[in-house]
């Protein structure tokens, strides 16, 4: 994946300019930064969710996500949220496992952290070329932040994986190299 001069401005205000990235086939990087600094605008660049004003994007087709709101239908199950994203059952009820989430609990009656843990099993389940964790941990626990992060790291080993976040223990633990914006 890579983005080469990337600027990007909402009204006057330049969020980006001449922004480069480059994440190789099954890196892990974690991106830092102050708040408003652009960190989830790169992500939406990736996503397609905003367009650059300018510059270069070569993005992979298969991209996972992990918002930094959870996303969740409230209504389904645990595991009918994960296998919106993949049919393979099994292989969503052993990641909800290894996150300690009852698969057949409906979302709406978990807690905060139960449902950050059912957004990251349905962006695991899928093979993706490229995974992005935005604030992926947020209102997790030291214990359950770090069942989660094993977890993360099992299922993106040899993937390409982007990981924002602000907290610099969490981007050591998970990234082969570190980008501050």
């Amino acid at each position: 994946m890579r983005l080469k001069n990337i600027c990007k401005s909402f009204k006057d205000i330049e969020v980006l300019k001449d922004f480069n990235l480059n994440v190789d086939e099954g890196e892990h990087i974690a991106i830092m930064g102050k708040s408003g600094k652009g960190k989830t605008t790169v992500l939406n660049i990736i996503m397609g969710f905003e367009l650059p004003d300018s510059g270069e994007a070569d993005i992979p087709n298969e991209i996972s996500a992990v918002f930094q709101e959870d996303r969740l239908s409230e209504d389904f199950s645990a595991i009918s949220n994960v296998c919106l994203m993949s049919a393979d059952k099994e292989r969503s009820n052993e990641i909800l496992r290894k996150l300690g989430i009852d698969s057949t609990k409906t979302v709406n009656t978990m807690s905060g952290g139960q449902k950050r843990r059912v957004a990251l099993a349905r962006c695991l389940v899928r093979n993706a070329e490229l995974y992005i964790f935005d604030e992926a941990l947020k209102g997790l626990d030291e214990k359950t932040k770090a069942v989660a992060m094993t977890v993360i790291k099992e299922y993106t080993d040899g993937k390409s994986a982007i990981f924002v976040t602000h907290d610099i223990n969490e981007a050591k633990d998970f990234a082969d190299r570190i980008v501050e914006i």
